[in-house]
């Protein structure tokens, strides 16, 4: 999304994620944000600075599912501006949501 990414500074900064849950990647077509956004209803756009929620088992397959919760730091317009947080208040609402999740009671479907 910015003018120095690339393959080699996408790996440079991959080692800060020292969690196997973190998947990290370059995507030099923006294929993952542009499904993001067309999962978050914004067809034609790029989603970037993007945190997003799922629910236990929930699976991309084709298409990314739509998120339980989400959050962004995308400066432009054309994006639901009441999930943009920065700060403090994106690290209150990060947190919220992952709690909020993480409290509801799973059930197993089989």
């Amino acid at each position: 999304m910015l003018p120095g990414d690339s393959e080699i500074t996408a790996k440079e900064k991959a080692v800060i994620f020292n969690d196997p849950r973190v998947h990290q990647f370059w995507d030099p077509n923006q294929r993952s944000g542009k499904a993001i956004a067309e999962a978050l209803g914004y067809k034609g756009r790029v989603a970037w600075d993007i945190y997003l929620f799922y629910t236990p088992g929930s699976k991309w397959i084709e298409h990314p599912p739509k998120p339980a919760g989400w959050m962004h730091q995308i400066s432009e317009d054309w994006v639901d501006r009441n999930h943009f947080f920065t700060g403090d208040a994106l690290r209150r609402k990060l947190y919220d949501t992952a709690r909020g999740l993480l409290s509801k009671k799973v059930t197993k479907v089989n």
